[in-house]
């Protein structure tokens, strides 16, 4: 499958590393800048088009990964009946419908940076004009990415990006805390780091395949008056679950502000 990706930003860029692996890719760029910038080890993987018009016609489903106000001047490029994977934030799936004329299958998603290894999590949903055929293939390449989620509710993707597309600066924030308490202690920097990282990654691989709920294997690494009861309750004196659910809260109130700051409608239903 020839897959275009129009905007080779951080996200575009990621994609197209990503989905390199299996699908013919090609990019467009507008900014002479940020093509002058790509790694050539992502030039060796894909073909840059010389207009989006050319690369429209080289491809067969295209990937707006373009800032929000691009959009819509992208989708109208698109005349023919194919579909069209929009991972801009904030553009609802009216605006690309009007900007294409009502002419076809648009799928708007909200996926996050560990894409570019393939462990990335989208989710996204369609517009009226999608067929069964159109969602299975935008599951499919995202799946290429790592994880899918399909949802009924275009709106709940703004709590999608609170969620999961802001997530993984949470982790690096708790990482590099995680870090710098190890070198306060009195580890080396290079043993903290590496202990913080294989404590996430090992627990949030052993909740992945145990399927268990978050606390109940919080139960299972606590025992009373141990060192683990007396760090948990220190979190919470500290306010640490509030902090985490506001931290979400704000990144999805600002999702839904930042759509109406571009002047483009947030979501159907929103």
């Amino acid at each position: 499958m020839k897959i275009g990706i129009v905007g080779l930003g951080k996200m575009g860029s990621a994609l197209a590393q990503a989905l390199s692996a299996k699908y013919e890719i090609s990019g467009y760029e507008k900014s002479n800048e940020a093509a002058s910038a790509l790694r050539p080890s992502l030039l060796k993987k894909i073909s840059l088009a010389e207009s989006l018009e050319a690369l429209v016609e080289k491809t067969e489903t295209l990937i707006i990964a373009t800032k929000p106000a691009q959009v819509a001047e992208v989708a109208t490029a698109v005349t023919d009946h194919r579909l069209v994977i929009s991972i801009a934030a904030g553009v609802a799936l009216k605006t690309i419908d009007a900007a294409r004329g009502e002419n076809g299958p648009t799928v708007r998603a909200m996926p996050n940076t560990p894409l570019l290894i393939r462990r990335g999590i989208t989710a996204f949903t369609g517009n009226r004009f999608c067929a069964g055929e159109d969602l299975a293939l935008a599951r499919e390449i995202f799946e290429n990415t790592g994880t899918a989620i399909y949802l009924e509710q275009e709106k709940l993707l703004h709590a999608v990006t609170g969620l999961s597309g802001s997530g993984p600066a949470y982790v690096y924030l708790f990482l590099q805390n995680l870090e710098d308490a190890g070198v306060l202690l009195g580890l080396s920097r290079a043993d903290s780091r590496a202990l913080a990282l294989q404590t996430v990654l090992g627990s949030a691989e052993l909740a992945r395949q145990s399927h268990e709920a978050p606390q109940n294997l919080i139960h299972d690494v606590t025992s009373p008056g141990g060192t683990t009861a007396v760090a948990l309750k220190s979190l919470h004196r500290h306010g640490f679950p509030n902090a985490v659910m506001e931290a979400v809260t704000a990144a999805t109130r600002r999702s839904v502000e930042l759509a109406a700051e571009a002047k483009l409608p947030p979501g159907t239903g929103d």
